[in-house]
């Protein structure tokens, strides 16, 4: 690649205390607009919060409720999935999540909801439930606007006993209604088995305490196409990443990509894009480059250094430089892999970008929201450097 394809990182900061895991970020005339949730994969008790910044993220106001269990729910979970559509509303979609005690996963439920912020994310409205005709929708990514449609991303199960797949939902009337476009990617075969697997914890939602152990990595025995970014190259068409797990027979947790020409309802044959990952995140640059973000896969044992990537890719997609590791801000040395991840993006100008992720605090404190802000000048370390030892803070200083 080419020296127009380096990325360099030009500073680190924090949002948030503990807890706060899976942030959803973006950009208004007079705000920077972070959502995050308080708890995992839908555990009791979990919320979704909103920070913001009005000075470009040097200090956060304190975090305000934007979606909390209604009667009958346990918890409310989000996942980088805040977007601005053209005429400045946000959208944030959250599930709604209830557990049928003493099932496990099998008892866990999930619903959409669609928020939606008039005043850049001061308050939220319309918190009701989205219906579509899919059986267990899990929200991911943010929505895309593409050819005066909203596209929003969803992976889950599309019929009760089902593998998991990824899947577009899409709306023609700006949010009001939704109904499923097309499926991305889909494997009625996956299974992910082997000490990867057999190592997680269980999925039980009965034991909130857990998930605030640095060495917590949650399973789920359903395996398929998950976690989906979407993002509209230069050409106009889609393109997607997704996260998957044992898809044809896959234990490397390899990403995958496709691409749609006609709006997502149809997609080409997933392929591997090469690298392995989790909780995928993309931008494409004025220049047509894109940038893709994601949680390193870091089995334990092996000798992958934990933490947040990000890569440099062609305008098509096709080709990715090498990782970029991102900075913990507090200069953690993360020891576990699911101690941070779930990057969202924020795009700075023509040529910049600020991510935002979890990661997590020393001394057992916990996950919070972390940023860094990249650089896609061709200066600095390339993107091939992996900088696995790079100390935190870059050229702005940290702000609570």
């Amino acid at each position: 690649m080419t020296a127009a394809t380096r990325v360099r990182i030009a500073g680190a900061g924090a949002v948030t205390g503990t807890p706060a895991m899976f942030p959803a970020a973006v950009e208004t005339p007079n705000a920077l607009v972070v959502a995050y949730s308080t708890v995992p994969d839908g555990w009791p008790g979990g919320a979704v919060h909103v920070t913001r910044s009005l000075d470009g993220g040097r200090s956060w106001t304190g975090p305000a409720v934007a979606a909390a269990p209604h009667d009958g729910e346990d918890a409310v979970l989000g996942a980088v999935g805040l977007a601005r559509r053209a005429d400045g509303a946000l959208l944030l979609p959250v599930n709604a999540v209830t557990w049928t005690e003493g099932e496990g996963t099998a008892g866990r439920r999930l619903r959409l909801r669609l928020l939606r912020s008039a005043d850049e994310g001061v308050t939220w409205t319309h918190d009701e439930p989205v219906d579509v005709d899919f059986a267990w929708p899990a929200v991911y990514g943010r929505i895309v606007e593409h050819r005066g449609d909203l596209l929003w991303p969803v992976w889950g199960k599309l019929r009760e006993g089902e593998r998991w797949r990824s899947a577009l939902l899409a709306s023609t009337d700006g949010g009001d209604t939704w109904a499923v476009r097309g499926t991305i990617g889909y494997d009625p075969a996956a299974r992910l088995v082997g000490e990867y697997v057999d190592s997680g914890n269980s999925a039980r939602g009965d034991d909130v305490e857990e998930i605030f152990d640095p060495e917590f990595r949650p399973h789920d025995p359903t395996d398929g196409f998950t976690e989906t970014a979407v993002v509209e190259l230069a050409d106009g068409r889609l393109l997607a990443v997704l996260r998957q797990q044992g898809v044809g027979g896959d234990a490397t947790l390899a990403f995958f990509r496709a691409v749609s020409a006609d709006g997502g309802a149809t997609w080409s044959a997933v392929e591997r894009i090469g690298f392995s990952g989790m909780s995928p995140d993309l931008l494409r640059f004025a220049d047509g480059t894109l940038l893709l973000v994601s949680r390193r896969w870091a089995p334990e044992g092996s000798d992958v250094q934990p933490g947040v990537e990000a890569r440099i890719g062609s305008p098509d997609g096709l080709t990715w430089g090498d990782p970029c590791l991102l900075e913990d801000p507090h200069g953690t040395r993360l020891t576990s892999e699911y101690q941070c991840g779930y990057p969202a993006i924020v795009a700075e100008g023509d040529d910049a970008a600020r991510v935002f992720f979890y990661s997590f605090l020393p001394e057992g404190g916990g996950r919070y929201v972390a940023w860094n802000l990249l650089r896609h000048d061709g200066e600095g370390p390339d993107a091939t450097a992996d900088h696995s030892d790079v100390s935190a803070g870059g050229t702005q200083s940290l702000h609570k």
